[in-house]
């Protein structure tokens, strides 16, 4: 009896299969536009650092009244594990350390309560902030604003009051950090002579700026038929203002103002902090991501922004990029890309050269793409991120769910070649090739399964892949069950022998398979299956010159194991890097100053390099201590060069090291 078109599901179900299946496509690449974008996985490190800034308060004061009793207090707070604490002159860094079990949003509230109580102890001037530790805390942008005319008070109030702002409002935009430049403030210097004269103390002059320099609102005012918000100002905006601000009067009526008893001059806020771009003081803006935001789609904001405000700069200020983020992010997607691409051409030409059939080909490259795409829906509802580990398990994932698809679309060509019809080899081909589909696609699955227990850094990252990997594989695993039988009778040609769908015993049934896969073999491959069933019954006659051979292949591998360096993360040309230094503890700023400088141009004049800046008693992140003897040179590299990354930063380093040498001699 033969069988008819609707004995068999997949032909009966096969128009809903095929459209639930592309349903789901669109569906998966409209949300892969949705997932954010960042470079690592999301990561909330069990730490909090509590910076502390209190002016230029002496260390050992600062040890006593603001980072002990800062110490004590948060630890009351529950799964601290370590306290370490940095004192400086001014400035204090203390990082709590916690167990990766506990929940880093609740902790946060803990240790913000903990300093509340603790905030009535300490000096009312003391700024303190407590920040979660993740890779949102450092910046994805870097811009360097410098210029040869404008004075750098100028430079940095643009950059605190025009710039800063038109940043910090733009979608996924968490922190735009100001370093370097020069405030602008006001100087004031008492003559003591004066003041005896005048019967005034310095608190009296502190005390007067306190109590004049504000704005204050008497209330509502009525006037007109409209009710109006009164305002009394007392700021003032020139040195002659404040010189003409009065302290007290005398008893005579006479008024005593501050130009009487002291000299007002404009000047800048005392910096110990040295900023360059290019060898040129300069104010740098570093711009943080909000945790849960887009990397690429906050970058092209704030390069579409930066670009409007450079059209609206003054003459002689320029705006240069000198770290980018989304670089390695961009080139990662287009990587992965690549890697699909490439995948999909090489897996079709083998089926082609194999089968000698292009509507294979056809089916086993559908897989791929609908695979993917299935996945992005998986990866959504499963709040992951596109980044290094997703789209790295991505990439890695092609070959595998292509592998699925060949076996399928080879056995069902096997089939048919043996003379079935195509209904009837696809429906041979799924019942003996299911079970075993099913267990080899199931065992790479089960090898990720314990990455996902997996605490720690390492755990977060390879979580993120294992999870990628089991679902792109579960997903090929369906597909090709599914999607490749309904693909295989409307792209799989017929046979010249198509028609025979009568039944045969089970001996006849593989005498035609077996003749039909020794047909499908060309001479080449003839001498590649004699040459390894030579080799294979050659090892199986000597099992103890196998196993020795194993032994010493165990032992090999053990060793380059333990000789082999181990990293996080293997190495990547991100287009750029940053050189830090050190230099002899106590070092002042212009001692430092005039050893780094002479290694910043000697740096600036590898051909590779496109731009440097330089950070001086400051540095990356959320660090509150930085000392005048530390800081960073972030290096940004031409797109265009012939030597790697890893040449440029050896000549660097060697460069830098022999400008040290020098300059202390």
């Amino acid at each position: 009896m033969t069988p008819t078109e609707n004995s068999f599901w997949f032909s009966r179900q096969s128009k809903p299969v095929i459209f639930l299946i592309l349903t789901l496509a669109l569906l998966g690449g409209y949300l892969a536009f949705t997932i954010p974008i960042s470079v690592f996985p999301t990561t909330n490190f069990p730490r909090i650092l509590i910076g502390v800034d209190n002016g230029v308060m002496p260390i050992d004061q600062m040890m006593v009244t603001i980072t002990r009793p800062i110490e004590e207090a948060v630890n009351s707070v529950p799964g601290l594990l370590q306290v370490r604490s940095i004192t400086s002159r001014g400035s204090a860094e203390i990082d709590l350390f916690f167990d990766w079990n506990v929940d880093m949003f609740q902790t946060l509230q803990y240790v913000n309560a903990a300093i509340s109580r603790v905030q009535p102890e300490i000096p009312p001037t003391a700024k303190v902030i407590a920040n979660r530790m993740t890779f949102a805390s450092f910046p994805i942008i870097g811009y360097s604003l410098t210029s040869q005319t404008v004075p750098q008070t100028q430079l940095w109030e643009m950059a605190t009051y025009e710039i800063k702002p038109r940043l910090n409002r733009l979608d996924g935009v968490s922190t735009v950090l100001v370093q370097g430049g020069q405030q602008p403030e006001f100087h004031i210097t008492p003559d003591p002579t004066r003041l005896l004269a005048a019967s005034v103390t310095v608190t009296d002059l502190l005390e007067t700026m306190r109590r004049t320099n504000l704005i204050d609102s008497p209330g509502l005012l009525e006037r007109n038929h409209q009710l109006v918000l009164g305002l009394v100002s007392g700021q003032v905006r020139t040195p002659e203002q404040i010189a003409a601000t009065v302290i007290k009067t005398t008893q005579a009526g006479i008024p005593v103002r501050i130009g009487d008893v002291a000299s007002v001059a404009p000047g800048v806020k005392p910096v110990y902090t040295i900023v360059t771009a290019n060898g040129k003081p300069a104010v740098l803006l570093n711009i943080n991501r909000q945790p849960d935001s887009n990397t690429m789609q906050v970058a092209t904001e704030v390069h579409d922004e930066v670009e409007r405000i450079r059209k609206s700069l003054p003459p002689g200020i320029n705006i240069q990029p000198f770290y980018d983020q989304s670089i390695i992010v961009g080139d990662s997607i287009k990587s992965v890309r690549d890697a699909i691409l490439l995948g999909l051409i090489l897996a079709s030409i083998i089926l082609v050269v194999f089968l000698r059939d292009w509507g294979t080909s056809v089916v086993a490259g559908l897989v791929i793409p609908v695979t993917i795409a299935v996945t992005f829906i998986a990866l959504k509802l499963l709040n992951q991120r596109f980044n290094l580990m997703t789209l790295g398990g991505l990439a890695a994932a092609v070959g595998l769910v292509i592998d699925d698809a060949i076996v399928v679309v080879e056995n069902i060509v096997l089939h048919r070649d043996a003379g079935e019809g195509r209904l009837q080899a696809v429906h041979n081909a799924l019942q003996e090739i299911t079970v075993p589909l099913v267990g080899s696609t199931i065992t790479p699955i089960v090898v990720f399964l314990p990455l996902i227990s997996i605490t720690g850094v390492t755990g977060t990252f390879f979580r993120a892949l294992a999870v990628t990997m089991g679902v792109a594989l579960l997903t090929s695993l369906a597909l090709a069950l599914t999607w490749t039988p309904n693909l295989s009778q409307y792209f799989i040609r017929r046979h010249e022998n198509d028609g025979d769908d009568q039944p045969h015993s089970d001996q006849e049934s593989m005498e035609r398979l077996m003749a039909a896969e020794e047909a499908s073999l060309g001479k080449f491959f003839h001498r590649v299956v004699d040459f390894h069933q030579r080799w294979l019954r050659r090892a199986l006659d000597k099992p103890l010159w196998l196993a020795g051979l194993s032994v010493i292949l165990i032992v090999v591998s053990y060793l380059c194991y333990r000789f082999s360096g181990s990293d996080l993360m293997p190495e990547m040309d991100e287009g750029g890097f940053t050189l830090d230094y050190w230099t002899p503890a106590g070092a002042s700023l212009a001692e430092t100053n005039r050893m780094v400088l002479h290694m910043e141009q000697i740096i600036k004049s590898v051909p590779e390099v496109e731009g440097a800046s330089r950070r001086t008693g400051l540095e990356l992140g959320l660090a509150a201590v930085t000392e005048a003897n530390r800081g960073d040179i972030p290096v940004k590299l031409k797109k265009d060069r012939k030597r790697d990354i890893d040449g440029v930063i050896e000549d660097s380093l060697e460069f830098a090291w022999n400008s040290c040498r020098s300059s202390r001699t």
